[in-house]
């Protein structure tokens, strides 16, 4: 085989587009002397370049504060002015120490090869008796980056600067990109008593252009209310991406929606609501109620059939999940379709069996082997399905789209992994890690109670009527809602308390605890006529339920320990 004898400089390679995971690994990560970026800065990073808030909780000295430096880095980089506010909360009141922080973020700032001044009181001061504006400086873009404590927010010499900053002016100073929040916990712990300026942080946002990106960074903010709270008070607004799956029968729907409830934690305000089934066999009623959530946010994933490319006017959603070979092009396309109607990024994912794939060679075998009968099959009678699958840089899944409508090709931002790898490549690594993470999680194929379904023993606490009964009461309730859909038919008059009467539903959550198989359930619900289609589906939710509450039972029964030994 000839080869060339050509071959490329380093100079003569091209770089990566701007913005791209491989562009900040390659580009930006040596310029600031990392040897290589971690996934999650990778992500969060290209998470801000698309002007995108950003909230990380992460452990100290985990790489905070690269999400600081490497925007700016970028920035500068790409041949554009930059300048980033970081606003270094701490615990002291003293001068002293709120410069010695602002001084150290300046100080690493600085070692990475971007410009920072530390802000406050003094330093403006020590500044102006050598003669020295530094606010005017900051407007001149001599800074890639200050840095100040809360308090001085509100000072006139930021106001001035912020003033400037206000959409639409046509003033010259220079322009924000980035806004850090340091420490953000702190906005909460002190924002309510004596240091009001923490509070009142957030409010620089109706100030700036809605287009410029905030970073919350700390080591200790909890996931609970408090979370909430200092999130609301910088401003931020939960997100609320959508995901369509779609599956091509029923059944295997409500598998797949079943599946992904069970990763959600138990924990979760709503739920039972944040991924629900969606297909032809539901009443209107229950689409409308649902598809209306979905518009909210309250549900997050639509697990469905075909049934969901009719009628959905949802605008929003980033994410189409394809789970089988689409019956044709046209009916591909649609589902793809769903995704990004607003104009924003989104993207889709189709998985089908490996055999659609065209492999060189034959391994050596003569005879046409299934797989080989399959593709031929489908070649015959959907020819573009298998281009579409089988797609490279030369005809790409977009070209064949165009073909089959008898478009004209061109060549779209985003089009496709051929043309775009980078956001393929993540999202197999995401793919892998799943994957990984559940076979190990996978329990051995053993005869065990929960398989054999033979337990006869009550194992679990006898449930409390304070906490534990109302939980148990809400979690069966939304399963019968769930579950009664799929147990009618055709029968779509019937309500749900038809399926599992509430009378049974109290039983059923006063005695929890004797629910160990199916015969312990029959024998607490004798008047339950579904018991022989539903009843192990039944007892699996009890298990679950139980389980968590016996991790409740533990933790009180430790706590009383731990007072008497201290008594």
């Amino acid at each position: 085989m000839a080869t060339s004898q050509e071959e490329l400089t380093p100079a003569e390679i091209p770089e990566p587009p701007n913005g791209s995971p491989l562009w900040y690994q390659q580009v930006i990560a040596p310029k600031l002397g990392y040897s290589t970026l971690r996934d999650w800065q990778v992500t969060l990073v290209c998470a801000m370049f698309n002007k995108e808030d950003v909230v990380c909780i992460t452990p100290t000295g985990s790489g905070k504060s690269a999400l600081l430096h490497i925007p700016l880095m970028a920035a500068k980089t790409a041949n554009q002015r930059v300048l980033g506010m970081s606003v270094a909360p701490t615990k002291s009141l003293c001068d002293d120490q709120q410069s010695h922080i602002g001084k150290l973020q300046a100080r690493a700032a600085t070692d990475r090869g971007l410009k920072a001044v530390v802000i406050y009181s003094d330093s403006l001061c020590a500044a102006s008796a050598k003669g020295r504006d530094l606010m005017q400086e900051i407007s001149d873009d001599k800074w890639d980056l200050f840095i100040l404590p809360p308090e001085l927010l509100h000072s006139d010499e930021i106001n001035k600067l912020i003033q400037n900053q206000t959409p639409g002016s046509s003033s010259k100073t220079a322009r924000l990109d980035l806004v850090f929040v340091d420490e953000c916990h702190l906005v909460r712990e002190h924002g309510d008593d004596f240091r009001k300026a923490y509070f009142r942080i957030g409010q620089l946002r109706g100030r700036l252009d809605f287009k410029i990106p905030w970073v919350a960074v700390t080591a200790t903010l909890p996931d609970s209310k408090i979370t909430d709270a200092v999130l609301d008070s910088l401003g931020f607004e939960k997100g609320h991406y959508k995901t369509v799956i779609f599956c091509e029968t029923i059944k295997l729907a409500c598998s797949v929606a079943e599946f992904l409830e069970s990763l959600v934690p138990a924990d979760w305000e709503d739920r039972g609501k944040i991924i629900m089934p969606f297909y032809s066999l539901l009443s209107n009623d229950y689409r409308g109620v649902y598809i209306d959530a979905y518009r909210k946010g309250t549900t997050r994933v639509l697990v469905g059939t075909d049934t969901l490319t009719c009628g959905m006017d949802v605008v929003d959603i980033e994410d189409i999940i394809i789970i089988g070979l689409p019956p044709t092009p046209k009916r591909l396309s649609q589902q793809i379709g769903c995704a990004g109607r607003n104009g924003q990024p989104a993207q889709a994912v189709v998985y089908v069996p490996q055999r659609v794939r065209i492999r060189d060679g034959h391994n050596g075998a003569k005879k046409e082997t299934k797989d080989d009968a399959y593709r031929n099959k489908l070649k015959q009678d959907k020819p573009e399905l298998l281009h579409w699958f089988n797609a490279s840089p030369e005809s790409c899944p977009w070209s064949v789209f165009c073909g089959y409508y008898g478009d004209e090709y061109r060549l779209v931002s985003n089009c496709c992994v051929h043309h775009c790898p980078d956001a393929y490549d993540r999202c197999t690594e995401e793919i892998g890690k799943w994957v990984k993470a559940l076979r190990k999680d996978t329990p051995p194929a053993t005869a065990t109670a929960e398989t054999t379904d033979n337990t006869d023993q009550p194992t679990h606490h006898v449930i409390d009527k304070t906490v534990m009964y109302p939980a148990a009461c809400r979690i069966i309730h939304q399963w019968v809602e769930k579950t009664w859909p799929m147990a009618q038919g055709e029968d779509t008059l019937t309500p749900a308390a038809a399926f599992l009467p509430e009378f049974l539903q109290e039983r059923l959550c006063s005695q929890m605890h004797v629910v160990t198989n199916t015969k312990k359930l029959g024998e607490l619900l004798p008047e339950w006529e579904y018991i022989k289609e539903h009843g192990r589906a039944l007892v699996k939710v009890c298990k679950k339920v139980l389980r968590v509450f016996d991790d409740i039972w533990k933790e009180r029964e430790r706590g009383i320990t731990i007072e008497k030994e201290a008594e």
